[in-house]
């Protein structure tokens, strides 16, 4: 299908009705957040799940990443700071068991971070000072923390930034910091002991004689750890220098790779500024395991993530010398804040009995993901927002399906779904490439989404652009212009007009406001843009460019003259653009939406605003594009050239369409998301006529049988 033309008859009157207008409004991308579709690692698609032998049955547990660095999914944090309602009890975690660390009261914070390389950045005595540094760096977006110590009898505030992932790279850093100096991960062990008291006391004395030291907790007890050193020639300088000091004191060395947890006291940001916390520092292959304390309920909470709590308990390590934060936490209860991250609670519960079999599955098919993960938290897996997204319905629906799993020929399937088809699913072509026996395109009912949305105006402003009001700030005046159109007027000052009908302030800010009591004419209307129905744009060739780069065709050197869908799959999903009559290139084919800017879905059409057909008397027609001539016929018979940079034109049955020297394009299209398995919207229809979550499941996934795991 190719890019739209127009017919039209020129009415110059409405070329010069350009009033004033303004837009308001909001919308969701949909109820529920979806996994993505992306195709397996080395770019091949997902395999005929017919050549599994075995069936892979979800663990009881499930890790989920809040924090982890892989090749394939990245989220970042150089700390955390952790607490709970009841307290927090943290443990060494080892192969034998649990070695206790610290416990900390109701709403105490902890902070946990990795031993590495960081830079000294200030020491000084001023708190006020310390915390003045600390927001410099912080604004300067260095991480950065503030160790208390009282050293020598004095309070001393230690600023450090980091961690950076080797010494060249902290040495370097260093060099841009004014009296900067490089703390490393190298220790020497001043003595084991039975008791944490007695470490602390061997580690004061080594404090009070002016050295760095911490209490150590190690899987063998309790130690002394001295010194923060970047190399082994730092180490050797404070052998030297400790054995002067304080020669009665047996130091040994610190085994590579061993498991240890620095505790210190650091100072964290507060409601009240800066407050007291304990600081946990994992060295070697150290695993910092935290739960609540005594069992209790409440959750961990995770401040870097949102603040958001989570159930079962929170894994603090290192993964590729990178700080990786684990949720580990049973499956059911996981379940519970998946469905409520996805879905509503407002929802049918056979709609929600559904998304329980899909997200238990999808688990289950995962395997360990990220190595040290099954999932993430995010939509690249399933959203999981912890515990305050939990809603009873949801529980409910988990606990009715208990162990329930899709298979198909015997083997877990890949159970994707997404937030709305548009009315119809994609066929697993139409995203991957290569066909899978389940994934076939079928009818969906998606149109709950639409319900509620209020219409917004679209509008003709001063200078000749157009722009989208919503309808609660402009009324009817009862007044018409010359062509006919209906005239209408703001009610409130300061709305913004949006280029398209919905609100999103980054990728669809204000192109203009209103003035309280302006006048403007109306040139169409629309609902304002939902999971359903939506539209995007307009794009100029310039803003195509860019968004294409490197995947446009050689012929848009000199400019994008030309957008359209060349290639459609069978539910009329783009398979392919083209600009200038050349295949953009592309990865998979829902790999478009990214490429054109993060559409909804590829279900679009594309209207480009710089091509149109007039229609003569007789059935004579002639197409005409940008920067083609157009002439216009006054009553006399006298004949003009007419230049302006955009026009307006209507349609026999009274629509307008603009017209613009330069192309531009919009998209309209339906759907949210890569439209592949279960569509949420959809699931919900079909439960709100009627239908069980059993034959919802089997309406988006062809052939599947829905199975009962093993307790």
């Amino acid at each position: 299908m190719k890019t739209s033309s127009y017919k039209f008859s020129l009415n110059m009157a409405v070329c010069t009705a350009v009033l004033t207008a303004l837009s308001a409004g909001a919308w969701p991308a949909g109820t529920g957040y979806a996994a993505e579709a992306a195709p397996n690692p080395g770019g091949g698609a997902i395999k005929d799940a017919a050549a599994v032998t075995e069936t892979r049955q979800p663990a009881d547990n499930v890790r989920v990443a809040l924090f982890i660095e892989t090749g394939r999914y990245t989220s970042r944090a150089s700390a955390v700071t952790l607490s709970s309602e009841s307290g927090l009890t943290v443990a060494l975690r080892e192969a034998s068991g649990l070695k206790p660390v610290h416990a900390a009261q109701g709403k105490e914070a902890v902070r946990a971070y990795l031993d590495g390389f960081y830079i000294q950045a200030l020491v000084t005595p001023d708190s006020a000072a310390a915390s003045a540094k600390l927001q410099t760096l912080k604004a300067a977006g260095t991480h950065a923390g503030i160790i208390a110590r009282v050293k020598q009898g004095k309070q001393q505030y230690t600023v450090y930034q980091g961690p950076y992932a080797n010494q060249a790279a902290a040495d370097a850093a260093a060099k841009g910091v004014q009296g900067g100096a490089v703390l490393g991960p190298r220790h020497l062990n001043a003595g084991m002991f039975a008791t944490e008291a007695e470490a602390a006391a061997q580690t004061a004395a080594l404090v009070q004689a002016g050295f760095e030291a911490d209490v150590a907790v190690t899987a063998g007890g309790f130690a002394a750890f001295v010194g923060a050193e970047a190399d082994e020639a730092g180490l050797a300088s404070l052998r030297t220098k400790i054995a002067a000091a304080l020669p009665a004191v047996q130091l040994s060395d610190v085994a590579p790779g061993q498991a240890y947890v620095l505790k210190r006291s650091e100072l964290i940001p507060g409601e009240q500024g800066l407050q007291a916390a304990a600081a946990l520092i994992a060295g070697g292959d150290a695993k910092l395991w935290s739960l609540p304390a005594n069992g209790a309920g409440g959750g961990v909470k995770v401040a870097e993530r949102s603040g958001r709590s989570y159930r079962g308990g929170i894994e603090v390590s290192a993964f590729g010398g990178k700080l990786a934060v684990i949720n580990e936490v049973p499956m059911d209860s996981y379940l519970y804040a998946v469905l409520g991250s996805e879905l509503s609670p407002s929802w049918p519960i056979e709609a929600l009995k559904a998304q329980a079999v899909a997200a238990r599955t999808f688990v289950g098919k995962q395997g360990n993901k990220y190595e040290i993960a099954h999932v993430s938290d995010t939509t690249l897996d399933q959203f999981y927002k912890g515990i305050e997204a939990e809603f009873p319905a949801a529980q409910q629906a988990v606990d009715a399906t208990r162990g329930e799993v899709l298979t198909y020929k015997g083997a877990l399937i890949d159970p994707l779904f997404f937030s709305n088809a548009g009315g119809l699913t994609a066929d697993s072509t139409e995203v991957w490439g290569n066909p899978v026996p389940y994934l076939v395109s079928v009818p969906s009912p998606d149109e709950g989404a639409q319900n509620g949305k209020k219409l917004w105006y679209r509008i003709v402003l001063p200078s000749g652009a157009i722009g989208y009001i919503h309808s609660d700030y402009a009324k009817d005046t009862g007044q018409k212009n010359a062509a006919g159109f209906p005239i209408y007027e703001a009610n409130a000052a300061d709305v913004n007009i949006r280029s398209a009908p919905y609100v999103d302030n980054t990728a669809n800010p204000a192109i203009a406001k209103t003035e309280a009591g302006s006048r403007y004419v109306v040139i169409g209307e629309t609902m304002e843009s939902n999971a359903y129905s939506w539209i995007r744009g307009p794009y100029d060739a310039a803003k195509l460019k860019e968004l294409l780069g490197g995947s446009l065709p050689a012929s848009a050197a000199g400019g994008v003259r030309s957008l359209e869908v060349s290639k459609r799959g069978p539910s009329g999903r783009a398979l392919e653009v083209s600009v200038n009559g050349e295949a953009v290139k592309s990865s998979y084919p829902d790999a478009l939406r990214s490429l054109l800017g993060g559409l909804p879905s590829t279900r679009f059409e594309i209207e480009e605003w710089g091509r149109y057909t007039i229609q003569g008397a007789g059935g004579a027609s002639r197409d005409g594009s940008s920067g083609q001539p157009l002439y216009v016929a006054g009553g006399s018979g006298a004949v003009q050239a007419y230049k302006p940079e955009q026009f307006f034109a209507l349609s026999g049955d009274g629509t307008v369409k603009a017209v613009s020297v330069k192309p531009q394009f919009v998209f309209t299209g339906s759907g949210f998301g890569h439209g592949l398995g279960m569509s949420q919207w959809g699931a919900k229809g079909l439960a709100e006529l009627g239908h069980d979550y059993t034959y919802i499941l089997k309406t988006y996934y062809t052939g599947v049988a829905l199975t009962k795991s093993a307790p």
